[in-house]
């Protein structure tokens, strides 16, 4: 009844008469009006009023207690959206920030009052401009408003803000805000390739802005700043012309420097971040990179230390340790600095307690262990220097990658420990040498009845010969996998769903069918363990180019040197055929002429040495 016949606008006129007790009295009547659902809203709706209250209660210095009532009916008329859109735009965002706790509240706003802050965030007045600024970002941290943001065209707004917006008077960082903004924006998945970020028309993807955003990338830039700008930069590099960009700019420039001194800033979230660029970099500019971090002070080693001090893996160390394992691993320079810092014992020790607690202790454990894993593979692929190979041998490698393809959860660990493995075993050919038979210095001193000088005795004091490296081996000294009883674990490997687990495995196993070895030997020891039955497995199941061709080699190996053994189970494969002509007719030169020569021992195509007669 009293929404019908109240007057709103005339008890709002009576908030600026100029009797106290006239003031005082309708804010009184105000507050009790306030309280009702029907009445709240239409006090909102009438011309005015809240642009009137919101004065009246920041005027507290000219009357307290109007300035109090008038806050407690603004609280009253919050309970409705059309309410807070008012309050923000006349320069009220607290009611707002308030409300976009909820994800609901945060998309009914960025449908409804994102203009309207946006328009708040371009005026001169820096109250108004600070709190439209973290409306918007927490507007814009919620990913699906992305898209309604973009439309509004915030993200031109936010990138021109970033490279040309001065405003030295602010209490605060407009640049800092605009960049965190623009970030959330971009990693909800918005396309950027059309943002400008200037009035000439650049675009966010340019030459220009990428140079200038890396270029705002320093030891002397806010931390929130330089967190804001990686996240948009980790947002460009999935655009492959952007992240040429990136590249190019990065390497031709100090920014690679600036990059790496980055990771030695105490700030967590920062560290995180820049790590996350530099392993995407790595790839592109690996060795850059590495010959600016081993120039950096404290660096390679503070990527491996442990700064809690406790076996707690926070998401920094593992990502450093990923971050080492990505870089070129055949780089000497990093390699050697490395084994300097005497990392090993430490990886070796921390892969030991990850394995023993298991993964699931910690959310970064497997990323850790990935890169702890990667790290030991390094050392493995420049086996040529001294150092390393007495490493390789110390540490006994060879069975701890064997222990690892098998025992870990991770299919990276299990690939990059079949790496290992193979790297390792390309050396044994190399490292096996026939064993040295010490002469007796003089005859006369002893000598053996002739009943005990059997050849029997003269065995037992001969090393055991390994059949397939043709000298004396062992895992530890020659990294044989024959010793370390690897081949079993790789071939259960070929079992595996992901193909390049299987690809890595039989590339280790092939080490052993190599032509400086014994293949028939070599052959004849996989027929035992019944490899071909897995490499024909892996025939049928992936269909992955390279694997397929090491498949194909591995099995024209067991064809020539296998005996009618080998013939007899490759043939009776009833899929192998279909396999093969299809290689034949659609793959590449070496994996058609492999198709070719698998079909002509299995007479499913004539030899070149047939005669063909014409009519």
């Amino acid at each position: 009844m009293i929404a019908n016949i109240m007057d709103i606008s005339a008890m709002i006129e009576l908030m600026s008469s100029s009797h106290q007790q006239i003031r005082h009295a309708s804010l009184r009547f105000l507050v009790e009006l306030s309280r009702s659902q029907a009445l709240g809203e239409k006090i909102g709706s009438a011309t005015g009023a809240i642009l009137m209250l919101i004065r009246v209660k920041f005027n507290h210095h000219v009357d307290s207690f109007a300035a109090e009532k008038a806050d407690e009916i603004l609280k009253n008329l919050e309970r409705f959206p059309d309410n807070i859109k008012q309050m923000a735009e006349n320069g009220f965002l607290d009611p707002l920030l308030n409300h976009l706790t909820e994800n609901d509240s945060k998309v009914y706003v960025a449908e409804k009052a994102s203009t309207s802050i946006i328009k708040m965030v371009q005026s001169g007045n820096t109250i108004f401009r600070n709190a439209a600024f973290k409306a918007l970002s927490q507007i814009s941290s919620h990913h699906p408003n992305g898209k309604i943001l973009l439309e509004t065209g915030i993200l031109n707004i936010m990138a021109e803000m970033m490279f040309t917006r001065r405003i030295y008077d602010e209490l605060m960082d407009s640049k800092k805000e605009a960049a965190a903004i623009l970030a959330n924006v971009l990693e909800s998945g918005v396309e950027h390739d059309s943002i400008k970020v200037n009035t000439h028309g650049r675009r966010l993807s340019s030459d220009y802005a990428v140079y200038n955003i890396i270029h705002m990338l320093k030891n002397s830039t806010p931390e929130e700043l330089n967190i804001n700008l990686i996240r948009i930069l980790l947002c460009l590099t999935k655009s492959p012309r952007s992240m040429d960009t990136i590249v190019s700019v990065v390497n031709e420039t100090e920014a690679s420097y600036t990059l790496i001194e980055l990771i030695n800033n105490p700030h967590e979230q920062l560290g995180v971040a820049v790590i996350k660029l530099l392993i995407l970099l790595a790839p592109h500019i690996g060795n850059t990179l590495v010959e600016r971090l081993c120039k950096t002070r404290g660096q390679p080693l503070g990527l491996m230390e442990c700064p809690s001090g406790t076996n707690h893996i926070t998401e920094k160390q593992a990502l450093s340790a990923r971050f080492l394992a990505k870089l070129p691993q055949q780089n000497l320079t990093l390699n050697l600095a490395l084994l300097n810092n005497n990392v090993v014992p430490t990886i070796l020790e921390r892969i030991f307690l990850i394995q023993r607690n298991g993964t699931r202790t910690s959310r970064h454990a497997t990323v850790y262990l990935e890169g702890l894993v990667g790290i030991l593979v390094r050392f493995t692929t420049t086996l040529y220097e001294p150092q390393m190979l007495f490493l390789a041998r110390t540490h006994n490698l060879t069975s701890v990658f064997t222990e690892l393809v098998i025992k870990t959860s991770s299919d990276e660990v299990q690939r990059l420990s079949a790496i290992g493995l193979e790297n390792l075993s390309l050396e044994s050919i190399n490292l096996s040498r026939p064993p040295q038979i010490k002469k007796t210095g003089s005859k006369k001193l002893f000598r053996l009845p002739n009943l005990l000088s059997s050849r029997s005795v003269e065995t037992r004091k001969m090393p055991v010969l390994c059949p397939v490296h043709r000298g004396a081996c062992s895992s530890e000294t020659t990294f044989c996998l024959i010793d370390a009883k690897a081949v079993e674990r790789l071939l259960v490997c070929l079992d595996h769903e992901n193909d390049e687990v299987v690809e890595a495995s039989m590339a280790a196993i092939c080490t052993l069918l190599d032509d400086k070895v014994d293949v028939d030997t070599s052959v004849s020891l996989l027929s035992e363990i019944n490899a071909i039955q897995y490499v024909l497995k892996v025939v049928k199941e992936h269909k992955q180019e390279g694997l397929l061709q090491k498949s194909f080699w591995m099995i024209e190996k067991f064809l020539a040197r296998g005996g009618n053994k080998s013939v007899s189970d490759i043939s009776q494969d009833r899929l192998l055929p279909a396999s093969l002509i299809s290689a034949f007719h659609n793959g590449n030169d070496s994996m058609k002429q492999m198709a070719e020569n698998i079909l002509r021992h299995l007479n499913r195509m004539p030899t070149p040495s047939a005669t063909y007669y014409s009519m």
